[in-house]
């Protein structure tokens, strides 16, 4: 049995939930299944990729893009089918591919195959040594550890030497038990066990080792709920 003091299981993410994640997008709450903050979130993610060097000319891959909310606004950014994007649940996908490119009035500037669904990071219809830059955002907040090093081994083959590929984590203060529950000073809270996941800014890093990346820290980067960014550079 186990010990009284452990967490009750919980599912290893809140997207694993699959009865909620259709309930949700049948019901047209997309935007709230992957966060909301629809227009700031996205927006910041454009600006910080721009301020990185992001040109139109590059091509990028939105690992974790889920209905788009970053892709309405790289995609008239970029050359028409210069963004790819991979991410776990199909239906997300598909309704913004259907929905929210037609809103915004770009879905011609993209071709669907683009668009790939892996619960492995990997992306069957991209070539290797293509992109340039890479953007997960709020993925390894709703996952383990681990997930981190799978994304950078299986994505590392799609990236152009010198391509950069940035994440974003709950950063855990060193001074604080990873064990514990932890809330930002954004009213966050995080925990070691269950989805938000917050960790340790060394064990980060350390997860690129032997994967064929240069991991850097970014730090804060104004996300509105206080995730920090790293940056991760294929050698």
């Amino acid at each position: 049995m186990p010990h009284p003091s452990m967490p009750a299981f919980r599912l290893a993410s809140r997207y694993d939930n699959e009865a909620r994640s259709v309930e949700l997008i049948e019901a047209g709450k997309h935007r709230v299944l992957v966060g909301g903050k629809w227009d700031e979130i996205g927006q910041l993610q454009l600006d910080f990729l721009i301020r990185a060097g992001l040109a139109p000319d590059h091509y990028m891959l939105d690992i974790g893009c889920g209905c788009l909310r970053a892709g309405v606004k790289l995609i008239p950014y970029l050359e028409p089918n210069h963004y790819y994007g991979i991410d776990a649940e199909k239906r997300l996908l598909q309704v913004g591919f259907r929905n929210e490119l037609v809103k915004a009035g770009v879905q011609e500037r993209l071709d669907r195959k683009n668009l790939y669904c892996s619960r492995q990071f990997r992306h069957e219809r991209l070539s290797e040594n293509t992109i340039d830059f890479g953007m997960c955002c709020s993925v390894m907040t709703h996952l383990p550890l681990n997930y981190a090093r799978i994304c950078l081994e299986n994505c590392h083959k799609y990236f152009m030497p010198g391509g950069k590929l940035f994440m974003t984590f709950f950063e855990l203060p060193d001074e604080a038990s990873f064990a514990e529950r932890f809330t930002n000073e954004q009213g966050v809270t995080t925990t070691g066990f269950s989805d938000p996941y917050h960790y340790y800014r060394r064990d980060m890093l350390r997860a690129a080792e032997g994967t064929g990346w240069t991991a850097n820290y970014v730090g804060p980067w104004n996300h509105p709920r206080g995730q920090s960014m790293l940056e991760f550079r294929r050698e």
